[in-house]
């Protein structure tokens, strides 16, 4: 099979292994056998940030963003009232969930690439009373690493839950969510666990399942609720799963394991990033971000104002050479972002900057700024 390597904030690249996972014969999802699968891949993906004794997975049949809608819809009660930090899209994506189901927030705004100011949240969290906080973790926006176990704290002194947006951390840096005090955290099958896309899933407290209900007006086909208690009593997703996604997240899950978990995982990508920053920057790109609050994931790097620079030229012939690249989302400055997430290694990174430097020549796009 050809291989596109995705430098994209995913989906990411996933192995052959996993690929072939997705081959199995078809069965019925309401089969034991199939329930056997959903038990063990449910157990795992608790097993990468938490015990599962204390903690468990509730899977849903959709994106990363169906995940954190669940845990929107289904953790802030009827008078509750929720908290966002935004700094980027995804924090954005958050308003606009609480907005959709008009729920009562407020926001601390930081601005598209701006660090939380954890002063500033500990500041709103005195003056008013909230039922949840709600984060992200990697704002891949900008490739920002948000500080998640300071306002971690800071929920814990007011005893406000917290609910992390870790769709493109989890199973890429190590993430303790008991020592973290984290209520729900959502993610995916698609991103640095290296699954394909098409399940979004929250890892919450049992206890907190146990006593939670369906709130009124709120979502029925992402209550947290409903699919945790039909999952617990019948072993079975209450909706048709996907479920060759399902094999290849089982599989994925393996590959982690084998791999040294979220430690190893973290250290190969840090690895990836040196070897394409180094790379890129050696060309002449400008980051976005400084180096202190970048997740080494993702990273955001300035557009040149070169007179024949183009984006979609750029990543035209990147992707006619084999790679793939995506626009900026929502910063300051033009930017386009690198990812390194995936199935990938440092000798695709610098494969990758090779290949950018020839388009760079190709384009005739040097010096990359005028000052």
């Amino acid at each position: 099979m050809s291989r596109m390597i995705l430098l994209n904030p995913g989906p990411a690249n996933t192995t052959e292994t996993v690929k072939r996972a997705m081959t199995k014969p078809d069965i019925c999802p309401r089969e034991s056998e199939f329930g056997n699968v959903l038990a063990q891949v449910r157990d795992d993906l608790t097993r990468v940030v938490a015990d599962n004794k204390t903690y468990t997975t509730v899977m849903f049949t959709g994106s990363g963003t169906a995940a954190v809608e669940a845990a929107i819809a289904s953790a802030v009660p009827a008078d509750g009232r929720l908290l966002i930090i935004d700094n980027g899209a995804y924090g954005a994506r958050m308003v606009a969930i609480a907005k959709g189901y008009g729920i009562a927030h407020d926001v601390e705004a930081f601005g598209v690439g701006g660090f939380p100011d954890v002063d500033r949240i500990a500041k709103r969290l005195r003056e008013q009373r909230y039922t949840q906080l709600a984060i992200v973790h990697h704002e891949t926006s900008t490739g920002m690493l948000n500080p998640l176990a300071e306002v971690a704290t800071l929920c814990k002194q007011r005893e406000v839950e917290l609910i992390v947006d870790a769709m493109s951390s989890y199973a890429g840096i190590p993430i303790d969510v008991e020592a973290l005090g984290v209520d729900f955290l959502a993610s995916s099958s698609n991103k640095c666990i290296q699954g394909m896309a098409g399940l979004g899933f929250v890892i919450c407290r049992r206890d907190r399942l146990a006593r939670m209900s369906h709130v009124p007006g709120r979502s029925f086909y992402l209550s947290m609720a409903g699919q945790h208690r039909f999952l617990e009593q019948s072993g079975q997703m209450q909706f048709t799963p996907p479920v060759q996604i399902i094999y290849a997240l089982e599989q994925a899950l393996s590959e982690f394991f084998a791999e040294g978990g979220a430690s190893a995982r973290h250290q190969r990508y840090v690895q990836n990033w040196e070897a394409l920053d180094y790379g890129v920057r050696s060309l002449g790109f400008r980051r976005l971000l400084p180096e202190a609050i970048l997740s080494r994931i993702l990273t955001a790097y300035i557009e040149p104002d070169h007179p024949k620079y183009s984006f979609d030229a750029m990543h035209d012939r990147l992707y006619a050479k084999g790679f793939t690249i995506y626009p900026g989302k929502g910063a300051q400055q033009d930017t386009f972002r690198l990812a390194n997430m995936g199935a990938v290694d440092a000798n695709d990174m610098r494969a990758f900057v090779a290949a950018l430097g020839t388009t760079l020549s190709e384009l005739q796009v040097s010096p990359l700024y005028r000052n």
